[in-house]
């Protein structure tokens, strides 16, 4: 399934001055993240099932304040979210994201979330597809990380299914509630491009 990509001119200018591109597949829609989405994004971070894996429901980091500050912090860099929309669907299913690792690490990360609805059809890998080449050929990026919990088994196997191998990293990143170490996996731009199926698959 391909991605077709088009700039977005209409972002609020007081909250971005570049745009980041749309993308669309025969099933999906990608539009960057707007203040209208943060509904949409705080019930994904109320539903349990949702952020079982991520963190507890009510966390600070979760709240409306946070992601909104962080939602539009890095858009000038070409980074950012995009809500995720079936054909003719709202509210969004989800959203994927390029967005920069956290504190102590170098580099662009993907991110996903989607509501329960949306799982085990395919939507996720479908829509982290378009990202990641936007990702790689638009913006050049060496390498994509990507840090899930290890007990998600359903994310572990997208990141592998995207070309994503694990890596053994000293002192990495938490994740969930309690804490503990997150899987981190890495994707470099070689292995993207060597892939044995087409990156937008």
């Amino acid at each position: 399934m391909g991605c077709d990509a088009r700039s977005r001119q209409s972002a609020p200018a007081s909250i971005m001055t570049r745009a980041l591109p749309e993308f669309t597949t025969p099933r999906l829609s990608l539009r960057a993240r707007t203040p209208a989405d943060l509904d949409a994004v705080m019930a994904l971070n109320a539903d349990p099932q949702v952020m079982r894996f991520i963190a507890a429901p009510g966390s600070p980091a979760m709240g409306r304040e946070s992601v909104a500050a962080r939602s539009f912090a890095h858009v000038e860099a070409g980074l950012g979210y995009w809500s995720v929309f079936a054909a003719g669907d709202e509210p969004p299913l989800g959203y994927v994201g390029l967005i920069p690792r956290g504190e102590g690490h170098d580099g662009v990360q993907l991110s996903y979330r989607f509501a329960p609805r949306a799982w085990g059809r395919g939507y996720a890998g479908e829509a982290a597809a378009c990202v990641l080449r936007y990702g790689f050929e638009a913006l050049a990026l060496l390498r994509i990380a990507l840090l899930t919990h290890p007990d998600n088994l359903a994310s572990c196997r997208l990141a592998e299914r995207l070309g994503f191998r694990r890596v053994a990293i000293a002192g990495g990143e938490t994740i969930g509630d309690p804490p503990v170490e997150g899987a981190v996996y890495i994707l470099p731009r070689r292995r993207w491009l060597a892939g044995p199926t087409p990156p937008t698959a």
